[in-house]
């Protein structure tokens, strides 16, 4: 730590000393334009470095980042005011320091800087101003990186309580399709009927997936519809010939990947709500790949128009709204259609997320 500060110091006056080096012999070639002797230029320079440098950074390190840079206009006018009085008394002192160490106390009016103060004037505010200048371009980059710094620190942080609640939200689905099945499970127990066993192995096979496979971003599209068509058989040993299912999935490529639970709350709802007048369940299922978007649609029937409303609502329906909005922003598009006796859903999500 100590060591990386010593090279920081070291840099910083590096910087400084070849700056300062460069106005100096700025100096000595300004003031001798009119082919005056360079040693004799160099020597009168030298005599206004301590005023030029003096000024440079008391407009760098105190004028500006104090009162311009915060926007504190009046105090910095009315100090800048004093500054550039008291630097133009200096230039004046300093000036005529120059020409005695240049030429004691002997008058040379050939001398260039006897054209008048305006020529040393502009000199050394030019100076001033330019260093001012990097000072400023300096404190804009640094400003610049740090605000880039916090905007990342706070991506960062919305990153991470987005997926802190995505995966408060896939908490919240598991307890939910896990209780209806096992009501199933339940309701299936009570009449000792042989299918039950199978039931129970299902499940088991769905769990495995959800308490596991869920913790990834992504699973393989074909594990997904595995457990579409393991959930259907789930229901049709509930349902018996009280269910009618059409199911169209299309073969798909093992690369395809998807977020992991998302078409089976949709499912397991249609399930829950759907039934008609005569007691029949009607499902039915499409998954296919349309210019370059993945199409879910499921249609189910139901008895009536509160059914509807109540399938419209419910913590999978919304939390699975929830978790397409941060996977997918706007690059979704889910549609619920509701008529007399069928609820209806459209998926449709991009193949990459």
């Amino acid at each position: 730590m100590l060591l990386k500060l010593t090279i920081k110091i070291f840099k910083k006056l590096l910087l400084h000393s070849l700056f300062w080096v460069a106005v100096l012999f700025f100096y000595m070639f300004f003031f001798a334009i009119d082919d005056s002797d360079l040693w004799l230029s160099a020597r009168f320079s030298i005599a206004l470095m301590p005023v030029t440098i003096g000024t440079t950074y008391i407009f760098s390190y105190t004028l500006i980042p104090k009162y311009l840079s915060k926007r504190k206009y009046f105090l910095f006018g009315l100090y800048s005011f004093y500054a550039l009085v008291i630097s133009a008394s200096l230039i004046i002192f300093s000036a005529f320091y120059g020409y005695l160490l240049v030429f004691g106390l002997q008058w040379e009016g050939s001398y260039p800087v006897s054209k008048g103060l305006t020529f040393i004037y502009f000199a050394v505010y030019l100076v001033i101003v330019l260093g001012c200048g990097l000072s400023l371009t300096k404190s804009y980059f640094k400003t610049l990186n740090k605000n880039e710094e916090l905007k990342n620190t706070l991506l960062e942080s919305e990153l991470q309580l987005k997926i802190q609640e995505l995966q408060y939200l896939k908490m919240q689905i598991h307890p939910h399709f896990l209780f209806n099945t096992l009501n199933t499970i339940y309701g299936l127990a009570l009449t000792k009927k042989d299918s039950a066993p199978d039931m129970i192995l299902k499940l088991a096979d769905l769990l495995d997936y959800i308490l596991y496979e869920t913790k990834k971003n992504k699973v393989p599209l074909k594990r997904e519809i595995q457990h579409l068509k393991d959930y259907i058989e789930l229901e049709k040993l509930r349902f018996g010939d009280r269910l009618i299912a059409e199911i169209n999935i299309a073969e798909f490529s093992s690369n395809i990947e998807i977020p992991p639970m998302l078409f089976l709350p949709f499912l397991e709802n249609s399930f829950k709500h759907g039934k008609s007048s005569e007691g029949i369940l009607k499902i039915k299922m499409k998954l296919e790949i349309i210019e370059n978007q993945l199409v879910f649609f499921l249609k189910n029937s139901v008895p009536k128009q509160k059914e509807i409303l109540d399938q419209n609502s419910g913590i999978g329906l919304e939390n699975i709204q929830r978790r397409l909005q941060y996977i997918y922003g706007k690059a979704y598009d889910l549609e619920l259609s509701t008529s007399k006796n069928e609820y209806s859903i459209l998926l449709k999500i991009p193949l990459k997320f």
